[in-house]
């Protein structure tokens, strides 16, 4: 089963500040509200075939997922694919659209899981786009705070 969630959020700030928090994994813990740690330091600088370990937390589940990234286009898009240790494999692209003194910030994600069946399924997917608006939310205060 699987769920895909998009959402986006005009940012009061300019698409290279957006990309240089977006891009910046040593930012999430600040602002990406599925990521509880790294498993294994990411490398200081991210671009294509990079691969990390993160932690995440979706309701009371815990996992731990190895990305790559797919795309990297600054200050545009980056695109991450990532298989998890509960047999999950997430798709995410985080895209950035300057429109003046504004950004416009697009999250796109799909997760497919063996977990999203049923009623635990149903909720999980709900938690997805309460995360995804959460974290959106949580991008713009830390942007335009620094």
């Amino acid at each position: 089963m699987s769920t895909t969630t998009t959402m986006s959020r005009d940012i009061a700030a300019t698409a290279e500040e957006v990309w240089g928090t977006v891009s910046d994994v040593t930012t999430f813990e600040s602002w990406h509200a599925l990521h509880v740690g790294w498993e294994e330091l990411p490398p200081q600088t991210i671009g294509v075939g990079a691969v990390m370990v993160e932690k995440i937390k979706v309701a009371a589940l815990v996992d731990t997922i190895t990305f790559q990234v797919k795309a990297f286009s600054p200050p545009h898009e980056i695109v991450f694919d990532g298989t998890g240790s509960t047999g999950s494999k997430i798709h995410m692209r985080v895209g950035c659209q300057a429109s003046g003194d504004n950004t416009a910030v697009t999250i796109d994600l799909d997760v497919s899981s063996p977990l999203l069946v049923g009623p635990i399924g149903k909720a999980l997917q709900g938690t997805f786009k309460k995360k995804l608006a959460e974290t959106l939310d949580r991008l713009s205060d830390y942007v335009t705070r620094s």
